[in-house]
Formats: C-alpha cells, structure tokens, sequence
C-alpha cells in the first residue's frame, strides 16, 4: 500500500491506492480545514506535494500562483503511490502538534474481496442454480421420456442424483424442450424433502444471465444485494429503514405490535414491501431481470424472521424465550410478493435462539469462525448486540439490547450509512474545530454510526466531555452551546449543510451512545466470564455492523465498546450478516457450513445473568470505572485533552 508522509508532522499512513489526501490526513489523525465533506466545494483542504506520484483534479479555488507552487485540494487529489505533502498552517485550525515521527495503521471496513480472501477456498457450485441440460431427442429406437432425459442430463453434467421435478416443471417441459431443440435451462437445487430438485425450465441456453438476492433484515435497517451467480460477485446494493419501524424502534414492541388484530399480517406486509422497493431498485441500477433471480437468502434476527413468514414471535418475549422454529423450509418467493419468476426460491437462514438469528449465523460465517483454530470474539453492532466467543470446535453466544443509535436512530441528526452521511470525524484539540468526510463527499445531511463514534470519542479524547458524557462545565466555546434539551456539539453549520440547518450532537446522543456501547461491553465481559476466558486470551475481535465504509479501531476502544487489545487483532468486516448470505447463495458447501454453525452454537441467556446488570452499570463511563482496562486510551487523552488535568 502507498505510504503517505505528512509535514511538517513526520506522520506515516498506509492507504489504498486512490485514496484522496484528506482522507488520509484523517486517518493518521491529522486535523484539516474541511466544511464541504470532501466534495471539493470549500476549497480549505489545501496541501502541497513536495514529492511522490499523485492525481489532482483541476479546482477553482486555486490560484495560478498556488497551482505552481504544488499546491492541491487534498480532497480532491488522489494518492498512486509513495507521497511526501506538506500542511500548511493556513489548513489548520489550531497549532501544529509537536513529536517524534509516527506511522499510524488505518483500518477501513474490509472490501468484498478482502473478507472473501480470509476463508477457505470453496469451488462448489451455488444451492440454486441454472443448470444446463442437453437432451438426447427420442425416436422409434429410444422412446425415453422427457423427465428421464432430463434426470440423465442433470446427473451427467452437474452431479444431481435423483432429482425430482415439481408438477408445474412437469407440464411445461414437453413445450419448452421442443422449442429450445431439446435444450434446456433447468432452474434446479440439491434434492431436498421440502421442495423438489427442479422447479422450472427455460427454453435454450438462459445459464448467462442468473442472479440471487442476498437480504440482510436488521431492526432498524433492511439491506439488500444482487449476486450474479456466474461470478459471485455483487453487482447492485440497496439500503432503507425497515417500514416496521412505525409500529416500533425495537423487537419488544414489535412482538406486542404482532399480537395486536391483524399486527402479524402487518408487519410482514412492511418489511415485504421495504424489500420489493430495494430489490426493484437494485435490479433497475444493474439491468437485471427478476425473471433471472433464481433465489433469495434472507438473513435476519429471530423475530425479524418470523415476522417476515408470518410465524408469531409473541412467546420470544417471555421466559423461557422459545421461538416456533429455528430452521425454515424452502420456500417460494412469489409467496410473499417479491420481485421473482415463479420458480424463484428462499431460504431463511437458521436461527438457534429467540434472542440469536440468521444474521448472526451468516455472519460468523463470514467472519471464518467456522474454519479457524483461532479464539475469536464476533461482535455485531447494531439495534441488537449479538456477540459470540469461539472457533471451529466450539461457539457459545449471547445478545443484549442496544438501541438504535449505531444505525442513526435516536440521534438528533443521525442517519443510516448513505450518500451524504458524516462517517469520520477530527476535532482539534485546541480549537474543537472539527474536520470530517461524508460518504459520496457529499453536502453533509446527519450522521451516521461510525461518524456518531468518531465525534463523541474525539470530544472525549480532547477532554470537552466528563466520563459521564457530559459536556465539561467549564468548557467556553464557541462550537459548545445551549440546546433545547441541554448543552450540544456543532458539527456542521446550516450553511454548509445538505439540509439547510445546523448539524449538532446532544448530550442526548451522547447518552444514547453510551448506553448501547454499555451494553455491548457488558455482553462482552459476561460471556468471557462465563467461559472462564481472560479477554486478553482472544486472539482476533471480528466487528460487523452496517457503519460507514471506515470505523476507526482507537475511537471505538476509546469509548469503552470494545476491550483495548493490541491493534493487529481486530478486524472490521462491515454487514456480515449480507455477506454471509451472500456467500450462501454462492456456494452449496457455505450454505451447508451455515446451517451446521446454527446447530453447533450455544446460547447465553443474559435476562437471567445476575452479573449482568453490574457489568453494565460500570461500563456507563467513558470508557469504564475501571480505567486500568483502558491504559493506552487513558495515555491518549492525557496526551490531547485541552484541559490541562484530565478527571
């Protein structure tokens, strides 16, 4: 990876080819001018390049005299390889930090590619699939029927023993093999005793064009992608708030909405219709044809899976917890309305505890737990926290309720994880000036997850909030304020804004952030103590949420979400549970993985642990009450806090 330099600093980052310099100025933490979010529109950014290989984009808001300088709008300048750029202190807000040399590592959200590249090889085909069957056409010497031909085919070519055909396939088949001269797309699966092998045929050679819809159903978020099962690769993705959220924020009111007269029906008719609005808009952006969609895998948590079927998840809510199920038949996707042909399946993903779901499932499959000798703590931030400590031999979990504040909910001016959202925050420890990115460098319209963890982290880090999370008292300046409901951060201005109106950060956000990230961190602690396991004996932390594209490892520590173990550790993996399922559709030995890990995992039923509530108590502080958990966080603000004594 290209090394930038930034002077007069003598900081060192790593960053990906094509990466813009002021994105990498935040990433080794380095406060620079920028309003605009990093759509090159303010013109503050600006840096020279004393030496290296970089493209810059032509911009207005520099001067002849300044373009023969080497000067650059860093936003708008992308990094090709080793680079040496100077700040100058015009692109400050306070003064230059003063040190020895440092080279800091970055940690963005893995790519798709990346993730893939940490599991084990897999070459079987998909579960579903198109499969092309050549027919030897009967005469007076060979009067095989039509549905043998096809058994023939299949098994010659694709290893399918003794597949059955539905009824429906059965009728169409006489039609479709004389029109497509005894060539034939068989829509087909592994036999199973829900559904039979092959569900339909295509006329001719269709193999080319055949998709799966991978669908990640949050609580709070519903996010979808289409898969081209030729290559296994993603070619469309959208997000939305899952409809359900107006009969409620969270799964407990949810189950009471279900019990209601014809609640069930509705909250199954809200989340199908969030997802026929993702899908019909995915398959829009690539070209796809939902004629060519041959499965859908759904992963969500337990409720969030009975609802969508239609199962009642009333009984998860009390003691003893049972769901219904925890595995689901395949199923036919026009049953629920979904964009399809009618052969198009679904699988829902296992879920084995009323409090532990498919999203889960898929995404310690993602995460390689499933393969790997290593101790490893998957942790999956969002409205409900679901943690799991474990490797190839053993897996016990645990889930506690956070809140919806990791996904933009409940926040003043939080938003999901889209175009326009704050997703990475510096403030000046002098000034509390901030700088930050949005996702798409776009006009800032709130913020979401990763940027509300990077701002409250950065005030707590520059000593503005006590460990309670309120602002300091004493604290007089001017990006400080009074607010309706109490003191609040300004973040972005309305004149820079998308929305015309100050974005700020309450004490209220602060609160809600704290409590889920208390939570989180109690979950942790118990588990571990349960299993006898001292956190330091975790050899990797896996964290998936549906963030920004980066979630900085020392911001998170820093809050007191995560235990503070060495770096190189931790790995943050992005929207799990979507790519789980994903790669579920993708391979029929993934998808046999899934369900194995779903009937492998132990649950920990915190409602009932009497350590519980103590755990979470202590961790409502920044980051703890018990700061020896936390050296290096504690050296860190000692080191920035703009208050001489740090409490």
């Amino acid at each position: 990876m290209p090394a930038v330099t930034f002077l007069p600093d003598n900081c060192v980052v790593e960053v990906s080819e094509g990466e813009n310099l002021l994105r990498a100025a935040l990433l080794a933490d380095i406060v620079v001018h920028a309003s605009c979010g990093g759509d090159g529109t303010c013109g503050k950014c600006l840096m020279i390049v004393e030496s290296g290989d970089v493209a810059a984009s032509p911009s207005a808001r520099l001067t002849a005299e300044q373009a023969a300088a080497g000067y650059v709008v860093g936003c708008k300048t992308t990094v090709l390889g080793d680079v040496t750029v100077r700040i100058p202190d015009a692109s400050r807000p306070g003064a230059i930090p003063s040190g020895n040399a440092t080279r800091r590592a970055v940690n963005p959200i893995l790519s798709r590619q990346q993730r893939i590249a940490r599991l084990p090889r897999h070459t079987s085909p998909p579960p579903v699939a198109k499969r092309l069957v050549r027919m030897t056409p009967p005469d007076t010497t060979d009067s095989t029927n039509d549905a043998r031909l096809v058994k023939l085919g299949l098994r010659r070519a694709h290893g399918i023993r003794d597949a059955t055909i539905s009824l429906a396939a059965l009728r169409e088949l006489p039609r479709i093999a004389r029109e497509g001269g005894w060539v034939v797309t068989a829509i087909a699966a592994e036999p199973c005793d829900t559904l039979p092998g092959v569900s339909g045929f295509q006329a001719g050679d269709t193999t080319d064009c055949q998709y799966a819809v991978a669908v990640d159903i949050g609580t709070t978020t519903v996010e979808v992608a289409v898969i081209d099962l030729n290559t296994g690769a993603e070619i469309a993705r959208e997000a939305d708030y899952n409809g359900q959220t107006r009969l409620g924020d969270d799964v407990i009111s949810r189950i009471i909405a279900s019990t209601k007269p014809g609640g069930l029906e509705e909250l199954g008719r809200l989340v199908t219709e969030t997802i026929v609005k993702l899908v019909e808009t995915a398959l829009s952006t690539c070209g796809a044809s939902e004629e060519d969609i041959v499965c859908y895998y759904v992963a969500g948590n337990t409720v969030m899976t009975h609802l969508l079927l239609g199962i009642t998840p009333e009984h998860i809510r009390t003691a003893p917890y049972t769901p219904v199920t925890s595995s689901f038949p395949w199923l036919r996707a026009q049953e629920f309305g979904l964009p399809s042909a009618s052969t198009t399946r679904l699988y829902a993903m296992p879920c084995p505890a009323s409090w532990l779901g498919g999203d889960i499932v898929a995404g310690v499959v993602a995460a390689g737990m499933p393969w790997t000798e290593k101790l490893t703590l998957f942790i999956d931030i969002g409205t409900n926290g679901e943690i799991v400590l474990g490797n190839s031999e053993w897996l016990v979990s645990t889930s506690c309720s956070a809140g919806p504040a990791f996904e933009g909910r409940g926040i003043r001016h939080g938003m999901r994880a889209a175009e326009g959202a704050i997703e990475q925050v510096r403030i000046d420890s002098e000034t509390l000036e901030p700088s930050y990115l949005t996702i798409g460098a776009a006009k800032p319209a709130g913020i979401c997850g990763s940027g509300l963890i990077d701002c409250v982290s950065e005030l707590f880090l520059c000593g503005a909030l006590e460990r309670t999370g309120s602002f300091v008292a004493e604290l007089d300046n001017p990006h400080v304020r009074e607010g309706d409901s109490g003191r609040e951060y300004v973040l972005v201005d309305a004149s820079s804004s998308a929305t015309g109106c100050d974005i700020v950060l309450t004490e209220s956000d602060i609160d809600n952030l704290m409590r889920a990230k208390a939570a989180i961190f109690a979950g942790i602690t118990v588990l571990a103590e349960s299993l006898d396991v001292d956190l330091n004996e975790i050899e990797e932390v896996v964290v998936a949420g549906g963030f920004g594209r980066y979630l900085d490892l020392e911001r998170v520590v820093a809050l007191g979400m995560v235990p503070e173990l060495p770096r190189d550790r931790f790995v943050f993996l992005g929207n799990g549970s979507l790519l789980g399922a994903a790669l579920a559709a993708t391979s029929r030995e993934v998808l046999r993985t899934a369900r194995k890990t779903g009937e492998m995992m132990t649950y920990l039923e915190l409602s009932v642990n009497a350590g519980f509530m103590d755990s979470y108590m202590s961790a409502l502080f920044l980051p703890h009450t018990d700061l020896g958990q936390f050296p290096q966080t504690e050296k860190l603000r000692a080191e920035r806090s703009r208050i001489g004594a740090v409490s």
